[in-house]
C-alpha cells in the first residue's frame, strides 16, 4: 500500500501494517478529516500495490473506537450480498431455501385475496429473507482491544474492502495490546493504518514532527 498528502515529500510505501504519528494537532485534524471524506480525486493519495487509486468504497475508517457501530447499513448491506452468494454456490440450501420462500409467499398472497381491501404483493427474494431475518453481526466487546480485534475480523471478512485505517486507538491500548493485534493483522494478510497524534510506544512507525520532519523509526524491542 502506498499514502500520500501535502506537506510529504513523497509516497510512504507500506506492507501490511503502518504506524503514522502526526504531532502536529492542526496536520492531524486535517488529515483525518480527508480520510473521513476520502475520494480518489482528493488530496490525501492512497494506492494498492499495483499503483490503482484506491476507491472511496474499499477504505473502512474507524474514526471513534469507542462509537464504532459494526452494524451499519453500509456493512450489513455488504454481509448479506456475501450471504446471498454464499447461498448461491450451495444448491441444495438454495433449492429448499426457495421452496420456503414460495410457500410463505403462497400464504401471504391467500390472506391478501381474503382482505377487503385490494392488496398486491410482489415475490419474496431471498435478500428480503435474510434482511427479515434481522441478521447481523453479534458482537461481544468487553474491552476496547477485544472491539478492535473484532473489527479486523470483520474487516477480513469484507472481500470488497482494501484498506482500514484506525484513529487515535493508541490511547486505549497497552503496547502489548497493540504489539498482538499487529500481529494478527499480519497473520491475515491485512492492510491497516494507524494513525496517531503522537508516538506509539516502542514500535516501528514513522513520525511527522511539529516542524514537518518525518523520521521513521525502526525500533522493535519488545515490552
Amino acid at each position: 500500500m502506498k499514502i500520500n498528502f501535502p506537506l510529504l515529500d513523497g509516497m510512504i510505501e507500506f506492507d501490511k501494517t503502518l504506524i503514522l504519528a502526526i504531532e502536529d494537532t492542526e496536520t492531524f485534524s486535517d488529515l483525518a478529516r480527508l480520510l473521513y471524506s476520502y475520494n480518489e480525486s482528493s488530496p490525501l493519495k492512497l494506492a494498492l500495490d499495483d499503483f490503482s487509486p484506491l476507491k472511496e468504497s474499499q477504505l473502512m475508517l474507524v474514526s471513534d473506537i469507542l462509537g464504532y457501530n459494526v452494524n451499519t447499513p453500509a456493512i450489513l448491506k455488504l454481509v448479506y450480498a456475501d450471504l446471498e452468494r454464499q447461498f448461491g454456490e450451495k444448491e441444495e440450501v438454495k433449492a429448499r431455501l426457495e421452496l420456503l420462500a414460495v410457500e410463505i409467499a403462497n400464504i401471504i398472497s391467500s390472506e391478501c385475496l381474503e382482505n377487503e381491501l385490494d392488496l398486491e404483493y410482489d415475490e419474496i427474494t431471498l435478500l428480503e429473507l435474510i434482511k427479515a431475518m434481522g441478521v447481523k453481526i453479534e458482537t461481544t466487546m468487553s474491552s476496547v482491544y477485544e472491539k478492535c480485534y473484532e473489527i479486523v475480523q470483520i474487516f477480513k471478512y469484507l472481500s470488497k474492502k482494501k484498506l482500514l485505517v484506525f484513529l487515535n486507538v493508541g490511547a486505549y491500548l497497552t503496547e502489548k495490546q497493540i504489539r498482538s493485534l499487529l500481529e494478527y493483522i499480519e497473520l491475515c494478510n491485512l492492510n491497516v493504518i494507524f494513525l496517531e497524534p503522537s508516538k506509539l510506544y516502542d514500535l516501528p512507525q514513522y513520525i511527522l514532527d511539529s516542524d514537518y520532519y518525518l523520521e521513521y523509526l525502526n525500533s522493535s524491542s519488545e515490552s
